[in-house]
């Protein structure tokens, strides 16, 4: 053997043996597959505490949402009385008469979940229905035993047992048995089994995102029993949803509130990220909820998912570059362009609504026919909609661009087109919805 050939060997085996280790350490170091399975008492499974020494990392995690800290991009975040109304003023004109004109805050991290819920101002005199996204106690006490029951019952009454460690926590996304994902919230079970979709059949790449969806989301209160709805029967996008509404398809259900100066019937839209994100490109290619905000992390050579579920942009190298090769900067430059845009965008469609508002009440005072002011409402009902569809949506663009832009763009033709009928601008028939109007009747107590 030449010189030369006895170099190469000896390369080739330091390759061998080098890249043979690498690939040892890989296949030996442990991952979320080989997380051994912990008992959990049966008297804790709704406890967090219970999973603190079974599941280190993920508890770890999980308890990073305790940060209080602003977004990345400036929009949003997890700061205590981080408040929308500050921001946008015209909330106060468009929500008046209803409680999200009292207090009406950015949300924080989950683990805040039963000390803002129980401190919120909007609270008295709310119905079990509220409880049924603020953890499994709805379903693993309540549901089990009586069904929707506990949903028209005084929130008084269905909050007091429930002790601090078992609000929002592990067996809110994981069944306490075999800690396989879950969706606990009937009413997004029974509203995608309409649509065609065993959720308790789920892929588990679909469940990464269901888990979080289930309670991110549109929906409503049903109006004889208080169960929780979604108006997704027409399809997710909110023209349909709106439609889903007006149709009549809500059953009892026809509005949240009665403006107390127009008189408009409005309905409060309910942060529907999952609408956006099932319309969207991630979705289209198979990027799930999960994936962006509790990307896969290591520690210790064992890799593990992240329970700090929190905006991507904190975690750029995990969320975004596993797909995306620009530089973290170029992303959240990006990010932060379609907020800047789109909040904007949003800015001018919440203020045409409350404009609109202001000019059916001096109609009314004016003395102008009730058919004229009917066709003004509806024009407003549905402007005000397709605005706070966008604006209580948590992603301020980014999850739907495309169909952010075009709802807030409808938002204020709809918007000006209620001024100007009010006003005699334009003729009260001439309103292209194609849905009808909507006798105003008694509200129900506000959310």
């Amino acid at each position: 053997m030449s010189k030369l050939q006895k170099i190469l060997a000896g390369l080739v085996a330091v390759c061998v043996l080098f890249f043979g280790f690498i690939a040892f350490r890989i296949a030996a170091a442990p991952n979320d597959q080989t997380v051994k399975l912990a008992k959990i008492p049966e008297d804790q499974k709704l406890t967090k505490e219970a999973y603190k020494d079974a599941y280190p990392l993920q508890y770890e995690s999980f308890m990073m949402n305790n940060r209080q800290e602003p977004s990345p991009t400036g929009y949003g975040g997890s700061v205590e009385g981080n408040s929308y109304i500050a921001g946008q003023p015209e909330l106060l004109m468009n929500f008046k008469g209803y409680k999200f004109s009292i207090q009406y805050d950015v949300a924080r991290g989950h683990t805040y979940t039963s000390k803002d819920f129980l401190g919120t101002k909007r609270l008295p005199g709310q119905k079990g229905s509220c409880i049924t996204c603020k953890g499994s106690y709805m379903y693993d006490k309540y549901f089990k035993e009586s069904g929707w029951t506990y949903a028209s019952k005084p929130i008084d009454e269905i909050k007091a047992p429930i002790k601090e460690d078992e609000w929002f926590g592990c067996s809110s996304c994981h069944d306490p048995e075999t800690m396989e994902l879950r969706v606990y919230q009937q009413g997004f079970v029974e509203a995608m089994a309409r649509r065609g979709v065993d959720v308790n059949n789920a892929s588990h790449n679909d469940m990464r995102a269901y888990v979080c969806s289930q309670c991110h989301n549109e929906y409503y209160f049903m109006k004889e029993d208080g169960r929780v709805n979604h108006p997704w029967d027409n399809g997710f996008d909110p023209e349909q949803e709106f439609q889903f509404y007006q149709s009549g398809q809500a059953g009892g259900f026809q509005q949240d509130w009665v403006h107390p100066d127009s008189k408009t019937q409005m309905l409060k839209a309910q942060h529907p990220e999952f609408e956006n994100w099932v319309t969207s490109v991630h979705h289209d290619a198979g990027v799930t909820c999960v994936d962006c905000h509790m990307p896969y992390m290591r520690k210790d050579g064992q890799k593990y998912t992240s329970h700090w579920m929190t905006n991507p942009l904190k975690t750029p190298e995990e969320s975004c570059r596993k797909c995306h090769d620009e530089k973290a900067q170029t992303l959240i430059d990006r990010v932060k362009y379609i907020n800047d845009n789109t909040f904007k965008v949003q800015r001018l469609a919440g203020q045409a609504c409350a404009r609109a508002h202001e000019a059916i009440a001096a109609a009314m005072a004016a003395g102008v026919p009730e058919e004229q002011l009917a066709q003004a409402r509806l024009a407003l009902r549905e402007g005000q909609w397709y605005w706070d569809w966008v604006a209580a949506e948590n992603s301020y663009g980014f999850h739907n661009t495309e169909v952010a832009i075009k709802t807030l763009a409808l938002s204020i033709d709809r918007a000006n087109r209620a001024i100007e009928i009010a006003s005699g601008v334009a003729p009260a028939g001439n309103v292209p919805m194609g849905v009808p109007a909507m006798v105003v009747s008694e509200a129900p107590a506000a959310q």
